[in-house]
């Protein structure tokens, strides 16, 4: 089951060659962005949602938000992890998000240290 249904994340030269390859591979439809241009998803926010994945945690798909206090995570296999300080059904919980495509999953962090940004 896809992450984010419907998004792949790559890695191309701004060149119109690389991303009439890209568009020409099957299924890809078009790029996110202004005019379809695509957009740089900055290293850092890639990382979080791998550490996520790699950690073995339970998580699950989570509303994109727009407000509430960014952490980072301190301590454990989620070390350095930043997202979004919120409750989740009454659950301290952390939101990674991946903010140009505004998708986001979401964990419980009990146990776990946080601090602001």
């Amino acid at each position: 089951m896809p992450l984010f249904p419907g998004y792949i994340f790559v890695k191309v030269a701004p060149s119109a060659e690389d991303r009439v390859r890209v568009l020409r591979t099957n299924g890809v439809i078009n790029f996110v962005g202004a005019r379809n241009m695509g957009v740089v998803i900055p290293d850092s926010e890639i990382d979080s949602v791998k550490s996520v994945v790699k950690s073995g945690l339970a998580f699950k798909p989570h509303p994109h938000l727009e407000i509430g206090q960014r952490v980072f995570v301190r301590g454990g296999c989620l070390d350095g992890v930043q997202g979004v300080l919120t409750a989740v059904n009454g659950d301290r919980g952390l939101v990674v998000s991946v903010n140009l495509i505004q998708r986001s999953i979401a964990m419980r962090i009990e146990g776990f240290n946080v601090e602001a940004v």
